[in-house]
């Protein structure tokens, strides 16, 4: 492509050595991926600012590169540079131009709050591909077609979702359902995405090590559904007070939950261990729901998947049967084990409002005691974590402490912080077992079992690996729940 035709409309704030008629092969933000004739964009990011790569690029013969900061070197002939105001948001803008606007052929949906994103955007993917061809790009995996991809990031940079979008347009798919995280938003990995519906599902603590206070974590999500690039259709979680904040900023929004005025609302909830029934009520009409994923909060989320139905022009009532064969979401309040006479459930649950959620509607669906294990990541936001110890006491019998992703961090030290929010007088009625090797910690919560409790384990729900430091090793918590549950009831398998 031209260079004139990529950056056509595009506001700059001074051009140096402009050829408008030189071509580019490629664009990156990684300097060591740049070869003769690609765009350079030196965006800053978390760790590293890709304005100290610049002599790098345009050693590698960089046809052209673009920057927010001048540099203290004189840019050579031959080398196209721009100056910009926002290096990110720039990048993504002629990514959308070079990969032929992806998202004008795509409909995308992204669905963003602090808990629920993965749950609400694989179930509305699941359902989705029963009418369509759709595609899931998320925490869990990108999935599409017959692709199934490792996930990088929640969501990915402008660098690989573009180009995801137009394979995927070119695969046949008609819609694609994104997580959209607060870092992605902040970073601008999605900036000028037009997105078809933009769902807020609510804010609480969580990533205050990155955003530094909730309004600043307010202010990355709202990014979703306001400037020049807003979605045609947004949903908003009524029942949240970040959510009703938003809804008298976006007066368009349609708004869902259990508030009485909302647009979308659930009424009539009947929860269980083994799914939940609810009524649907919307434009004048009450359906009658049922799903297989457990919880209060899973009804929520599927509130949000139904009511989005709606906004992208299909009948929710066309799917309640397949609404109700979805068995669950890998992580997501995942039964482990069925056959016991106890229950066993994994979770993704890493925040203090998560905990509550997941472990006020267990201690009331219970018939014996409560037992939950847990730890919190390393190198991730420290506050929450006394007050995941909190909830984890308020509402369980035993509470088992141990490791989850310590990264860099000593996990004594995690422990240290998680035991600041254990009651004192909490272990007079009840059990805090630390155990800091998780794989002895999961065996020996699911040892104290007894018939009719309920056992939590907490934090790293669909993973299959444990960070130690800088090395990533195979850990899955389903499989050793399962090793561990035929060792308690005496089977063995070659």
């Amino acid at each position: 492509m031209k260079l004139g035709d990529l950056l056509r409309g595009i506001q700059f704030q001074q051009k140096i050595q402009w050829d408008p008629h030189r071509s580019i092969r490629k664009i990156s933000s990684d300097s060591r991926t740049i070869d003769p004739g690609d765009f350079f964009v030196a965006c800053k990011g978390a760790q590293m600012d890709g304005h100290d790569f610049l002599g790098q690029a345009i050693f590698a013969k960089a046809a052209a590169v673009a920057f927010e900061q001048m540099p203290e070197f004189k840019i050579p002939r031959g080398v196209n540079a721009v100056l910009v105001p926002d290096t990110c948001a720039f990048l993504a803008e002629i990514l959308k131009r070079y990969h032929g606007y992806p998202d004008r052929k795509v409909k995308t949906i992204g669905v963003t709050g602090t808990n629920g994103k993965t749950t609400t955007s694989y179930l509305l993917h699941r359902l989705l591909r029963e009418k369509t061809r759709t595609a899931y790009v998320g925490t869990l995996w990108y999935e599409w077609a017959q692709e199934k991809l490792a996930a990088l990031n929640t969501t990915p940079s402008a660098e690989i979702l573009f180009p995801l979008l137009g394979q995927m347009h070119r695969d046949g798919v008609s819609h694609c359902v994104m997580e959209v995280s607060s870092h992605a938003l902040e970073q601008r990995r999605v900036h000028g995405l037009q997105f078809e519906v933009a769902i807020f599902m609510q804010l609480t603590q969580d990533h205050l090590d990155y955003h530094g206070d909730m309004e600043s974590y307010f202010q990355a999500k709202r990014r979703l559904f306001t400037g020049k690039h807003k979605p045609r259709h947004m949903l908003v979680n009524k029942d949240c007070f970040y959510g009703k904040r938003l809804l008298l900023e976006c007066p368009d929004a349609k708004s869902f939950g259990r508030h009485e005025d909302a647009d979308y609302r659930i009424v009539n909830i009947d929860p269980s261990l083994q799914g939940s029934r609810f009524t649907f009520a919307y434009r004048g009409k009450e359906i009658p729901f049922q799903l297989r994923l457990p919880m209060r909060y899973n009804v929520i989320n599927a509130a949000a998947v139904l009511s989005a139905l709606d906004l992208l022009g299909y009948d929710p009532e066309d799917f309640r049967g397949f609404l109700q064969e979805i068995p669950g979401i890998p992580g997501r309040m995942e039964r482990i084990g069925a056959q016991h006479d106890f229950s066993v459930f994994v979770d993704y649950a890493h925040t203090p409002d998560a905990f509550v959620n997941v472990l006020s509607e267990v201690r009331k669906l219970k018939q014996g005691r409560v037992l939950t294990l847990f730890g919190a990541g390393g190198d991730r936001d420290q506050g929450k974590r006394p007050l995941m110890a909190q909830a984890a006491c308020r509402f369980s019998d035993v509470v088992v402490v141990t490791s989850d992703n310590p990264r860099s961090e000593d996990p004594e030290e995690i422990l240290n912080d998680i035991k600041e929010g254990i009651p004192e007088d909490y272990g007079e009625n009840h059990q805090v077992i630390e155990v800091l090797d998780r794989r002895e910690a999961i065996q020996q919560i699911i040892s104290m079992a007894e018939p009719g409790d309920v056992v939590m384990i907490l934090g790293k729900g669909h993973e299959n690996y444990q960070i130690l430091g800088e090395r990533k090793i195979p850990f899955d918590d389903r499989l050793i729940i399962q090793e561990c549950l035929q060792k308690k009831s005496g089977v063995f398998f070659s």
